[in-house]
């Protein structure tokens, strides 16, 4: 992947240690968190000192993976992340991943950045995967739409948990 990668309507570029603003718009709306922490907002301290330095070392695999702040090209504006880094579990294989901010929602910015993200990690022969507590149908929505199959349900080991599983879906080369 090329970074910044850029669709028709949004640019990705990497994030930096003054974005905790931004992150922190993001991750304290309990919406937005619904499917993630089961609607806990984070704090800023959190965003701060857990969530910025993750984000910051997703860079450290190589220029095309990590997690990159999603800006529309029309007006600059920040409308979340998008995850494309390895997959932690499945050799070979490539995470994608969204969290966008409310007010940008059903306007098909997962959907549009998703499939790009599907097309480059193709091109370098790797199986891409995304993951989803079942109960998120639309970022299942998001999968289906840039190609991806369901694979597997299974727990993740993650505190707050639904009461149900998580989903996998994948494409493979």
């Amino acid at each position: 992947m090329k970074i910044p990668l850029s669709t028709k309507r949004i640019i990705l570029k990497k994030f930096n240690k003054n974005d905790v603003d931004l992150l922190h718009q993001l991750d304290s709306d309990p919406e937005v968190m619904q499917y993630i922490t089961l609607g806990k907002p984070r704090s800023i301290e959190d965003v701060k000192n857990i969530s910025l330095p993750r984000i910051l070392n997703s860079y450290t695999n190589g220029h095309a993976f990590g997690i990159f702040a999603a800006y529309v090209k029309k007006t600059d504006e920040f409308i979340g992340w998008f995850q494309f880094e390895q997959d932690k579990d499945i050799e070979n294989a490539i995470e994608i991943g969204w969290r966008l901010k409310r007010d940008c929602w059903g306007n098909g910015y997962a959907t549009e950045v998703a499939i790009a993200l599907v097309e480059d990690g193709l091109k370098m022969n790797k199986m891409i995967v995304a993951k989803a507590m079942s109960e998120n149908k639309a970022s299942i929505r998001v999968m289906e739409k840039a190609g991806l199959n369901f694979a597997e349900e299974f727990w993740e080991d993650y505190e707050p948990h639904s009461e149900n599983p998580d989903v996998r879906y994948e494409l493979k080369p």
